[in-house]
């Protein structure tokens, strides 16, 4: 007979090999799974394993032998493989809709969660902002209990999001406007600003700022409208951007006019029929071309606005752009032997030709 001990012994090794069976996930399943996490930085969640057929300890047995490991609450990241950048921020837009796959949310036309606010500044690589809280705004009215996120239930146009390091973001104009609505210090938006403009390269648009701020420019101390209250902006923080940049096309200008075949042939034939010969080879338009780009350049900045302002520095800015646009060659016969002058002086080479031509004009 045997022992009783030994009976109970038996079923405990029986139930705790069963268990543990049971417990182990299928190599198909695992192997979806894997699939899944590497359309998304390499990432599932919780919602998104059991719909695999995971159960909820068969996660925490993977997290227990150090196969995945935890990002924030309902999302696992593979420990195989280099982590993304951002990874926390990426986690977090996961889990706001965690039943739903990335691919499908980014297929969506409006996007349910768009990195907004002082997250999206930090994304944005401007300013001195954390990413956490992490913020988003969500298409429908959204409230967590955790600490580290907030959602912002608005209206967003399209035109505001771009897409950065694979998440839908709120743009330059639309995060300015989010961080002054939700009274962020406002030298923490200057800073943005400034960042923008030189170390990302950024042209505010203007027009879009404008529109972004009207709502918001009272309680600014600024008129209706917006147009003030962004010209304010835009002129404290990214007038000498843009000033630099008008200049840099100005001399990209001149550069491609003196190494253009027409400008070498009209620097060694003085005579006036070389106008013609010019307007032939199509220098015209290239200039009307290049004065396009150098008003690009300047951005939609309306010098009528900054100059109606009455602000600090709009005269000083208004004349340094007008002067950088005037300096311009126009696409006219008189212009081009101008520009031809000018350009000519500082190559040693063409300098006889250059008094000819001025003359000529």
């Amino acid at each position: 007979m045997i022992p009783a001990r030994a009976i109970l012994l038996y079923h405990a090794y029986f139930v705790y090999n069963n268990v543990n069976y049971l417990s182990m996930p299928r190599q198909s399943n695992i192997s979806e799974l894997e699939q899944l996490a590497a359309s998304q930085w390499g990432m599932f969640t919780t919602a998104q394993a059991q719909a695999l057929g995971f159960r909820r300890n068969q996660v925490s047995r993977m997290v227990d032998s150090m196969r995945v490991e935890p990002m924030c609450y309902g999302v696992y990241r593979f420990v195989a493989g280099s982590e993304p950048a951002n990874a926390d921020l990426k986690a977090a837009w996961l889990s706001a809709f965690p039943k739903e796959t990335a691919a499908e949310r980014l297929a969506k036309r409006h996007f349910d969660a768009v990195v907004a606010a002082g997250t999206a500044a930090a994304a944005l690589g401007a300013g001195d902002f954390h990413m956490s809280p992490y913020t988003f705004i969500t298409a429908v009215r959204k409230q967590t209990m955790r600490k580290n996120m907030r959602f912002l239930g608005c209206s967003l146009d399209e035109a505001d999001v771009a897409m950065v390091d694979g998440l839908p973001t709120t743009s330059f104009e639309r995060t300015v406007f989010d961080l002054l609505r939700l009274d962020e210090d406002p030298s923490l938006v200057d800073g943005f600003m400034r960042d923008a403009a030189r170390s990302r390269g950024h042209a505010f648009d203007f027009e879009r700022l404008s529109e972004l701020l009207g709502p918001i420019a009272l309680r600014h101390g600024f008129p209706e409208g917006g147009a003030a209250f962004a010209a304010d902006l835009v002129l404290r923080n990214a007038s000498d951007v843009l000033v630099d940049r008008a200049n840099d096309a100005l001399r990209s200008a001149v550069a491609d006019i003196c190494g253009s075949e027409a400008f070498r042939s009209a620097a060694e034939n003085a005579s006036a029929p070389h106008l013609d010969a010019l307007r032939d080879a199509g220098l015209a338009s290239s200039l009307e071309a290049m004065r396009r780009t150098l008003l690009d350049s300047i951005g939609s900045l309306r010098l009528d606005v900054v100059k109606g302002a009455d602000l600090p520095g709009a005269e000083a800015l208004a004349k340094s752009l007008a002067a950088a646009t005037a300096e311009l060659p126009k696409p006219d016969a008189k212009g081009i032997a101008s520009a031809l002058v000018k350009a000519a002086r500082p190559f040693d080479a063409q300098e006889e030709g250059s008094d000819s031509i001025g003359e000529e004009a």
